[in-house]
């Protein structure tokens, strides 16, 4: 089964969006998905109001990302009528369930029934869809403006003509008859990050081959029982200027953090940091890093292993976690954190920052061992996608 999406699309699709992924590759489900009532009338209304924006001239991309977003009651029910087909279609029983259970895309709603997944599943593809639509069309101001807003001044007469040209035609024919009920969302969203050049997360992937290719093949081989720790993470730190490929604290944290691993603290590094600082830099912190460790420290380059993604301090410890469950690095053992005095008194008061920005603490058993050195085990939940962050789902 082939999926539609292709290249940065089908790679941000499948991060953010597991369900609406699976949907994409299943050739039998859309059209299931196409000849329910509910969804095909909630699709249709959805894309009436869009038109009616995109026909006149000029565009108000305000007001189409008004109409477009859906609307808390259609939220609802659709999640009720993917519910009622889960139950009664067999084949859609059958392609959903392996992503809700357990072992599945969704960890932190693994206690809850499979429909209840599914309804928060959809939910937070469809909420997801909204803000990607008014941070990078209405220009929304995210939580992070310095490095992750629109591209585009308010207003800006190349982003209503774009927008009008990409989707009046798709927006005008699903008035009639609606593709898969989410395709027109997904579409502006797609769209909306092409147009702003946000491919951040579909950059370096797949994250076991590149740089990480030979460290993700020593681990197999690797006696853990030698080590106290099962990595050492060294956060990233983005310089603040233009042309400047790595920060002198970050080369800092580096030297920090080789000695740990010369003294036999762990048989990996990972060194995690993203496109960050300034805006739209062509340097990825992780992979500056690991140049800087492996060409100028001297270190195996099979002992470094990149975590390209993370913008915050916040998912420099999930994403790392997240490469523990996905590598198959123990999770019962701890991970190291060496960074610098400043950034180590903050991770350990970090938990409460992770509730309120990623609804939950990605890691358990926080502990300072001193002035530049924490610890921490990983957890399952921090393997759940992000919808609200399509930079770094």
């Amino acid at each position: 089964m082939r999926p539609r999406l292709t290249g940065p699309d089908s790679i941000i699709v499948a991060k953010t969006y597991p369900l609406l992924a699976l949907f994409e590759a299943q050739h039998t489900l859309p059209q299931a998905l196409q000849t329910d009532a509910v969804l095909q009338a909630v699709a249709r209304r959805q894309a009436q109001r869009s038109y009616q924006v995109l026909k006149r001239r000029p565009v108000n991309v305000r007001r189409y990302v008004d109409s477009l977003v859906w609307q808390p009651r259609e939220i609802r029910a659709i999640g009720q009528a993917l519910n009622r087909l889960y139950l009664a279609d067999p084949a859609l029983h059958a392609a959903v369930l392996p992503l809700l259970g357990t072992a599945g895309r969704y960890p932190r709603y693994a206690a809850l029934p499979d429909t209840a997944v599914l309804r928060l599943a959809w939910q937070d593809a469809a909420q997801g869809l909204n803000r990607i639509a008014r941070v990078y069309l209405a220009g929304m101001v995210p939580r992070y403006p310095v490095v992750d807003s629109i591209s585009f001044e308010r207003h800006d007469a190349a982003l209503a003509q774009a927008v009008r040209k990409a989707l009046l035609a798709r927006t005008k024919s699903s008035r009639r008859r609606p593709a898969a009920f989410y395709t027109l969302s997904l579409q502006a969203a797609r769209m909306a990050l092409r147009l702003n050049g946000r491919d951040e997360a579909a950059r370096y992937e797949p994250l076991g081959a590149g740089l990480n290719a030979a460290p993700r093949a020593a681990v197999a081989h690797t006696d853990w029982a030698r080590f106290p720790y099962s990595l050492i993470l060294v956060p990233g730190l983005g310089p603040e200027q233009a042309g400047v490929s790595l920060d002198s604290l970050g080369a800092f944290r580096c030297r920090l953090a080789a000695v740990r691993y010369r003294a036999g603290q762990a048989p990996f590094l990972v060194v995690s940091g993203g496109h960050v600082h300034p805006n739209k830099t062509p340097y990825c912190e992780a992979v500056e890093m690991k140049k800087y460790m492996v060409e100028k420290l001297g270190l195996p380059d099979a002992a470094v292993l990149i975590e390209p993604h993370a913008r915050h301090t916040t998912t420099n410890l999930r994403n790392t976690a997240r490469i523990v469950y996905a590598f198959g690095f123990p999770a019962d053992k701890p991970m190291l954190i060496v960074t610098d005095a400043s950034q180590s008194r903050s991770i350990v008061d970090m938990a409460e920052r992770c509730r309120k920005e990623l609804g939950y603490v990605p890691y358990r058993d926080l502990k300072r061992l001193s002035e530049l050195e924490t610890s921490c085990f990983p957890v399952p939940e921090a393997r759940q996608p992000d919808p609200f962050d399509p930079l770094d789902p």
